[in-house]
């Protein structure tokens, strides 16, 4: 179901045509927003031999990579307005997953109630590209920088489910720093 609903968004020829607006721009993009490739690499998740094939056209760019890239480009002041403007940038798609859209507000309950299940089947980039988002986002919506944030989320297990026993755990902790009155 998730799948059909994220087609009815973009297509794999609309995919296919981003990804390769993109690659055009990506020494462009990546040298107005002050990054090396090693670095870059590292952000989205990718070795810097990857990275630099990929910006060589000498690797095909995968749709987490191109997300991956576009959530970054697009998070930084210095590249936001270029990255926007171009045909790179996914407007139908953002739009799609932003949209009071009934269906896709369906996927993304579904997908919200079974995320473990759902990060369970995803390949290791895709994994990367989720984390990815997130610290991005959460760097934005707090206004730090991304070496903060990156800290912040170091070694963290984004999807797993605390136990019953952590909940409690919590619960008691959160009591333990309150006064209780009788």
């Amino acid at each position: 179901m998730e799948q059909r609903l994220l087609k009815t968004i973009i297509s794999d020829a609309e995919k296919k045509k981003y990804i390769k607006e993109l690659r055009a721009d990506l020494p462009f993009l990546r040298m107005k927003a002050g990054v090396s490739q090693d670095d870059l690499a590292s952000i989205i998740g990718v070795s810097r031999q990857t990275y630099g094939a990929i910006e060589r056209s000498d690797r095909p760019m995968g749709w987490n990579t191109y997300l991956s890239l576009i959530f970054y480009f697009d998070n930084k002041s210095e590249t936001r307005d270029l990255i926007r403007g171009s045909d790179a940038f996914p407007h139908k798609f953002v739009a799609g997953i932003n949209s009071e859209d009934t269906a896709t507000d369906e996927m993304m309950l579904k997908l919200s109630e079974n995320y473990p299940d759902v990060f369970d089947k995803l390949d290791e980039n895709a994994r990367t590209t989720i984390k990815t988002l997130i610290m991005i986002e959460y760097a934005r919506c707090t206004n730090q920088t991304g070496e903060s944030v990156v800290k912040s989320f170091d070694g963290m297990n984004f999807m797993k489910k605390p136990s019953r026993s952590e909940k409690v755990d919590g619960a008691i902790k959160k009591m333990r720093g309150r006064k209780i009155g009788r």
